[in-house]
């Protein structure tokens, strides 16, 4: 008896967490699926103080509302807007490069057909859904510490492209992707923290930036925790800035979809296909790595900058090792992003203990001056293949690695 009742409120438990308020419908037949956050308040900011960006810390508190359950899909977009300008093409991936204003003229016909008004979430609503809400345990990441379990990023996707939705596991609110895949753009505009508890609030008054959050397919750990804030101009556009909808907890919304007994986007629905690594044409087995290199064995050097629709390599001569004397010259890294690891503006590269360490000057007029980041090189010792690892300089750690043909 005592086992039934166990299994009882244990299936009554489950039940209530998928059908509580959460909210459903579709918009020719698209599905539109909606995770309720129930009020409260919050410390909003780094946790760990660390980043300046997400200080002071502060109380936040929030009426309730309802978020996405995942980001924009590139299937809902299409049945609103009736075109698909994203890069990385596929009905239940996250929609992407799209501007600030494309998406304000999609909630405006997306709220037009279905009756509901939905908008974009205000950065305090984004950063309280991703921590879990009323449920939060306090992680760095959307519903853990181990950033391969709940997002793909440039620590965890070696195919450095977007994946389906709902993918990787959810946070405590049942939440999909508020780590990595995309950035998501919030309605507030980008401002410093006030400290001082706060009541709802929107941001500050109109400025130039907009604010995005949650990080993405290529950014790496620092950049995915749940406090990190991003500043991204209002016309800007690219193949890893999309964003989820919010709504606020209106009867008249409510009544305007359906309770979620189950979701349309299930496993089954959204799963990926994998294949191993052994099995990609980047991924060469190889043996006999000699490590820290010294510049006469670097013959050269090439940085992806991206994949393409059907997951080949693309390729950008960023820059390269000159055979002769082993001097570096940069190739078009001027005024371009360096997409490998997320960084723009003017840099300079050299060969430091087996790494190439990129420094972005400290007059570049962005958020990364005077940082650096390192790729770590191993070469084999037939000179054919070189042997690539990318080091996460914030943590240490060693976030992906595959060989590369060298010519």
């Amino acid at each position: 008896m005592k086992k039934f009742a166990k299994l009882f409120f244990a299936v009554m438990a489950m039940s209530m967490s998928v059908n509580a308020q959460n909210l459903k419908m579709e918009v020719n037949n698209a599905p539109v699926e909606m995770i309720e956050v129930k009020g409260g308040t919050f410390v909003m900011g780094d946790h760990n103080k660390q980043n300046a960006d997400a200080l002071p810390l502060h109380d936040v508190t929030l009426r309730s509302y309802y978020v996405g359950r995942t980001e924009v899909t590139q299937k809902l977009w299409t049945a609103v807007m009736g075109y698909n300008n994203s890069h990385f093409k596929g009905d239940y991936r996250p929609v992407e490069n799209i501007e600030y204003d494309e998406i304000m003229q999609f909630i405006s016909k997306l709220n037009a057909m279905s009756g509901v008004t939905f908008r974009l979430p205000t950065e305090a609503e984004w950063e309280y859904a991703a921590r879990g809400g009323s449920m939060s345990k306090d992680y760095v990441y959307s519903g853990s510490n181990e950033l391969a379990e709940v997002g793909w990023t440039g620590d965890t996707n070696p195919q450095h492209t977007t994946h389906n939705v709902a993918n990787k596991a959810p946070n405590e609110l049942g939440i999909y992707d508020m780590t990595g895949n995309v950035w998501e753009w919030c309605s507030d505009y980008n401002g410093a923290y006030v400290p001082g508890a706060q009541k709802n609030p929107t941001g500050p008054k109109k400025v130039t930036w907009r604010q995005a959050r949650g990080g993405g397919y290529s950014h790496f750990a620092y950049w995915n925790q749940v406090c990190y804030r991003d500043l991204r101009y209002p016309s800007g556009k690219g193949n890893g800035l999309g964003f989820r909808l919010a709504m606020d907890a209106s009867k008249q919304n409510i009544k305007g979809m359906k309770p979620a007994d189950e979701w349309y986007l299930t496993k089954a629905v959204v799963e990926e296909k994998t294949e191993s690594a052994s099995a990609r044409p980047n991924r060469i087995e190889e043996k006999d790595i000699i490590a820290n290199p010294s510049k006469d064995m670097l013959v050269g050097v090439w940085q992806a900058c991206g994949t393409g629709a059907n997951g080949e390599r693309i390729y950008g001569v960023n820059f390269k090792i000159l055979e002769k004397d082993g001097t570096f010259v940069n190739l078009g890294l001027k005024n371009r992003q360096n997409a490998r690891f997320g960084l723009g503006g003017y840099g300079t590269w050299t060969l430091e203990d087996g790494c190439l360490v990129e420094t972005i000057d400290s007059k570049s007029s962005n958020i990364f001056s005077g940082k650096s980041n390192a790729m770590e090189l191993t070469l084999s010792d037939n000179g054919n293949l070189m042997h690539i690892i990318w080091v996460n300089t914030a943590t240490g750690a060693r976030t992906d690695e595959y060989y590369e043909k060298v010519k």
